[in-house]
C-alpha cells in the first residue's frame, strides 16, 4: 500500500511536469529532486532514477512545448562560456584516459546531464516565471518537509526515508532498510529525511534559508507564517547536526543582515572576529579532530595527502571521470562498499575533482562558481533574486569545498541558483528593451 502511495507521488509529480507550465513545472522538478533519494533507481542497465525521469522528462517536455524559447534561452545563457569550459574539461580528461569511445562519450554525456541539467532547466524556465510566485507555491510543501525533519529529529527515526526507499527495486543508500532509519550519532543529534546522508540534507537546508529568507518580506504571506517558516528550518538546521550546513548557513545570513553596512564597520568586524577565531583555533581543532568527534582535520589531512598520490602522475586531466567510483570505492564480490579506514569518503569536492579531472577541471569548475558569483553580485541592488543568488553560490561553494557534494546534493543547489540566473537575465533583458523604447521615442520626438 506504501509502495503504491510512493509511485502515486512520483508519477504525480510527473503529470505536473509534463501536462502543466510556468512555476508547477519548476515546483515538480524541485520536489522531485528533493523527495526521491539519488541512492534509488528503477532498473540497472541503463541506469534510471526518479530523479533521471524528472529531469529529462523535463527536458522534453520543455523542448515539445516551448522549442522557440528554449532555443533562445541557451543562445544569450549568461553562463555559457565557463559551462562550456567545464565540459571541455570533462571531454579532455575521457580522452585523454580512455580514448573515443561511443560508450564513453555516452556516459559523459549523461554525467554531464545529470550534473550542470539542473542548472540550465531552472534557468531556462526561470527566464518565464516569478521567483516570488514560484516562493509562494513552495512554502506550505517546505513547511511540511520542515516539520518532518523537526519529528526526525526528536524521535531519532526517519520514515519518508524507509518508505521512499523501500518502494524502488534497486537501493544503495548507507542505512539499512529493514530497522528504524535513524543517523544520530552518541554525541549529536543527526537527521537526512528524504536525502542519502545528513550531509547532503545540510546542503539542502542551507539551499532553502539562503533562498527564501532574503525573500520572505516580498512575499505575500502573514507575518506569522514567515515566522514559524523561520524557525521550523533553524530548528531543522540543529537537528541536522551538520556543522559545514551550519557555518555556511550563517555565513550566508550575516551577509545578508549586514548588506547595508558601511564598509568600515564590515572590515572592524571580520577583523573581530579573526581575532576571536584565532584565540580559540586550537581548541576547534582539538576538539574536531576526535575520533568520536565526526569528520576530523586529520582525516582531511590524510585525504589531502591520497589525493596528491593520486594525481601526481596525471595532473592537468586527471584519471578519468569516474576513476573513484571504479577504482578507489569499488565495490566486493557480495556488492557491498569497500571502505577504506584512513580515507573514507572525500570530505572536499577539491579531492574527487583533482583525481577525477586533475587541475584543469578543478579550475573550470571553480571558475563557473566565480562568474556565477560575480554576474549576480553586479546586479545585487536591483534585484533581490539576484542577492540570494550571490550568498547562495558563495556559501554552496565553500560549503562543498568543506564537505563535498554528498549524494549529488549540488542539484538542490544548481536548481534554485538557475531559477535566479533566469530570473536575474530576464530583469537585464526588461531593462534594455525599456532603454531602446525611450531612445525610439526620444528619436520620435526630434
Amino acid at each position: 500500500m506504501i509502495d503504491a502511495l510512493v509511485y502515486l507521488l512520483l508519477f504525480s509529480l510527473v503529470f505536473i511536469l509534463l501536462y502543466r507550465d510556468t512555476e508547477e513545472r519548476f515546483i515538480a522538478l524541485f520536489l522531485g529532486t528533493v523527495l526521491f533519494p539519488s541512492c534509488v533507481w528503477f532498473m540497472d542497465s541503463p541506469k534510471v532514477s526518479p530523479q533521471h525521469l524528472l529531469l529529462y522528462g523535463f527536458f522534453c517536455a520543455e523542448i515539445a512545448n516551448h522549442y522557440g524559447d528554449v532555443k533562445r534561452a541557451i543562445l544569450k545563457f549568461p553562463l555559457f562560456i565557463p559551462l562550456f569550459l567545464v565540459i571541455v574539461s570533462f571531454v579532455c580528461t575521457v580522452v585523454s584516459n580512455e580514448g573515443f569511445k561511443i560508450k564513453n562519450f555516452y556516459d559523459l554525456t549523461r554525467n554531464i546531464i545529470e550534473l550542470y541539467g539542473y542548472l540550465v532547466a531552472a534557468y531556462i524556465i526561470g527566464l518565464r516565471i516569478s521567483v516570488k510566485t514560484t516562493l509562494e507555491k513552495l512554502f506550505w510543501p517546505l513547511m511540511i518537509l520542515g516539520f518532518l525533519g523537526i519529528v526526525e529529529g526528536l524521535f531519532n527515526a526517519n520514515y519518508p526515508y524507509k518508505y521512499i526507499c523501500s518502494a524502488f527495486p534497486n537501493y544503495d543508500g548507507f542505512y539499512p532498510l529493514n530497522s528504524s532509519i535513524n543517523a544520530s550519532d552518541g554525541w549529536r543529534t543527526r537527521t537526512l529525511l528524504t536525502t542519502t546522508y545528513p550531509t547532503a540534507y545540510g546542503t539542502l537546508l542551507t539551499v532553502i534559508v539562503l533562498s527564501t529568507f532574503p525573500m520572505l518580506r516580498h512575499l505575500d504571506l502573514k507575518k506569522n507564517y514567515k515566522i514559524a517558516f523561520v524557525l521550523v528550518f533553524l530548528a531543522n538546521l540543529y537537528f541536522c547536526g551538520n556543522r559545514t550546513g551550519i557555518l555556511c548557513t550563517g555565513i550566508g545570513l550575516v551577509f545578508w543582515l549586514t548588506k547595508k553596512w558601511p564598509l568600515f564597520i564590515k572590515l572592524v568586524m571580520i577583523i573581530l572576529l579573526s581575532m576571536a577565531a584565532s584565540l580559540y583555533a586550537y581548541k576547534a581543532v582539538e576538539y574536531f579532530s576526535r575520533e568520536t568527534r565526526g569528520s576530523s582535520i586529520q582525516l582531511r589531512q590524510q585525504q589531502l595527502a591520497f589525493s596528491y598520490m593520486q594525481i601526481v602522475n596525471k595532473p592537468i586531466f586527471g584519471n578519468g571521470a569516474s576513476y573513484l567510483t571504479k577504482h578507489i570505492f569499488e565495490r566486493d564480490a557480495y556488492g557491498d562498499r569497500v571502505e577504506d579506514d584512513e580515507i573514507k569518503g572525500m570530505e572536499s569536492i577539491l579531492f574527487p575533482k583533482l583525481i577525477n579531472y586533475g587541475f584543469f577541471g578543478l579550475g573550470t569548475y571553480f571558475l563557473l562558481c566565480a562568474w556565477i558569483f560575480f554576474y549576480l553580485y553586479k546586479r545585487r541592488e536591483h534585484c533581490p533574486e539576484a542577492q540570494c543568488g550571490y550568498l547562495l553560490i558563495f556559501s554552496g561553494t565553500s560549503f562543498f569545498v568543506l564537505s563535498g557534494d554528498m549524494g549529488g546534493a549540488s542539484a538542490f543547489m544548481y536548481l534554485m541558483l538557475g531559477l535566479f540566473v533566469g530570473s536575474v537575465k530576464s530583469v537585464d533583458e526588461a531593462k534594455i528593451e525599456e532603454e531602446h523604447a525611450k531612445e525610439l521615442e526620444a528619436m520620435a520626438s526630434k
